[in-house]
């Protein structure tokens, strides 16, 4: 099995284009994985309604290509310090797929570096 293709986008003008045209204004769809995980990380909806929208916040979008050849992004949010919120997406026509909210309480730079050339 070939090894996906995961591309990590930390220029802001790019971050911007994904943003205008495959996230903002699409209908949003939760997937049950991602009602399951708030549960148990007792995270409440409240805190993605209060998250998702600030766009200026995202600093970083992991690209990857998913098992039906949809493009999935997760969207990393700087809240505060050493916490980040990320947002797994997958735009699919006009809507947007919600697949996962994390709460990070540490630095990601690791994360990232990995996955730079």
């Amino acid at each position: 099995m070939a090894e996906k293709e995961v591309r990590i986008i930390e220029d802001k003008p790019e971050i911007n284009k994904i943003i205008e045209g495959k996230i903002k204004g699409r209908k949003l769809i939760f997937t049950e994985w991602y009602k399951i995980g708030l549960l148990k990380k007792g995270i409440s909806e409240e805190r993605f309604n209060e998250i998702f929208p600030q766009f200026d916040k995202v600093y970083a979008i992991e690209s990857e290509e998913l098992k039906e050849g949809d493009v999935g992004y997760e969207l990393f949010y700087r809240i505060s310090g050493n916490v980040t919120i990320s947002i797994g997406t997958i735009p699919k026509k006009e809507n947007l797929i919600i697949i996962h909210l994390i709460e990070y309480k540490r630095n990601l730079d690791y994360r990232f570096k990995k996955f730079k050339q």
